[in-house]
């Protein structure tokens, strides 16, 4: 099966009318990164957002006085590097494939670009990012309950 073929197929995209899917994968390269590689520190510019097609990514911050924490890991079918699509600030979190993974990374500018020029692509893009970031926030919400709880006696 051809790599695009697989980007038809990932939930971020499912749904979303065919001239819109076609015009995302005219933006997508797919990336490998092998287990450990990180693929954008917190606080430094990432300017791609990504597809996760397969494999384990670790979303750490740095907590004062803790060192590196583990907020989340997310995998196959999830979103990467959201902020590229609004092109605002820093990194917020650490990414680093946990094994073999595979993504489409989608270029901030072009994607931006496309969602300025095609108000349809913009608003359906920006409601499956919401949806996806409504989701994210919860699960984050409860890895943080469970990080912080107190301890059983």
């Amino acid at each position: 099966m051809p790599a695009t073929e697989t980007l038809y197929e990932h939930s971020f995209v499912v749904g979303l009318p065919a001239h819109i899917l076609a015009e995302l994968a005219a933006l997508a390269n797919r990336r490998d990164f092998g287990p450990g590689t990180v693929i954008f520190r917190e606080g430094s510019a990432c300017d791609d957002l990504f597809l996760i097609d397969s494999g384990l990514v670790a979303l750490d911050v740095q907590a004062p006085g803790r060192g590196p924490v583990r907020i989340l890991t997310i995998g196959q079918g999830e979103l990467l590097g959201w902020s590229a699509l609004l092109g605002s600030g820093p990194m917020t979190a650490t990414a680093t494939a946990l094994e073999q993974t595979a993504a489409f990374a989608i270029p901030g500018t072009r994607l931006r670009a496309l969602c300025e020029q095609n108000y349809e692509a913009g608003f359906r893009i920006l409601k499956q990012t919401c949806s996806t970031l409504a989701l994210r926030l919860t699960a984050t919400r409860l890895q943080l309950l469970d990080l912080f709880a107190e301890p059983s006696p």
